[in-house]
């Protein structure tokens, strides 16, 4: 049993360099889920949410994910997001234009809305917004 493994962050704004992690939280689309060494081999997708990710003698970095997938395998773990944001570099106030922008257009529906797309960008808002609060 080994006490790490490594991590791969791949998104289409920025590969972030791999390191060797005790364990990393990530926004699964049926929950959240942790992974630790020697954990099964898995492939699973992701929501908007929080990315945690421990370092061995270094505090934990917090992350926002808009979505992607992780692949799990013999402590090789592959995150494919969408869109990361280390949650130091959010913007406060941006973050909360991004949800009044996301609740005001939910507020008033027409029939040519994609209320899906409406809500997942709400989703989307509500997660960046918390992530950005907490690393404050």
């Amino acid at each position: 049993m080994t006490n790490t493994f490594e991590l791969k962050v791949l998104a289409p704004n920025r590969t972030w360099p791999t390191v060797k992690a005790t364990s990393a939280i990530l926004p699964g689309t049926l929950g959240y889920m942790t992974i630790l060494p020697d954990h099964a081999a898995m492939i699973a997708e992701l929501q908007a949410g929080e990315v945690v990710v421990d370092v061995q003698g270094a505090p934990a970095e917090r992350y926002f994910v808009t979505g992607g997938y992780v692949e799990v395998d013999r402590n090789k773990v592959s995150v494919l997001a969408d869109v990361i944001e280390n949650a130091k570099d959010i913007s406060l106030p941006k973050a909360e234009q991004a949800l009044a922008e996301a609740q005001a257009a939910l507020s008033v529906l027409t029939p040519e809305t994609d209320v899906e797309e409406a809500n997942r960008r709400l989703r989307a808002a509500e997660a960046r917004l918390q992530v950005a609060k907490g690393s404050r």
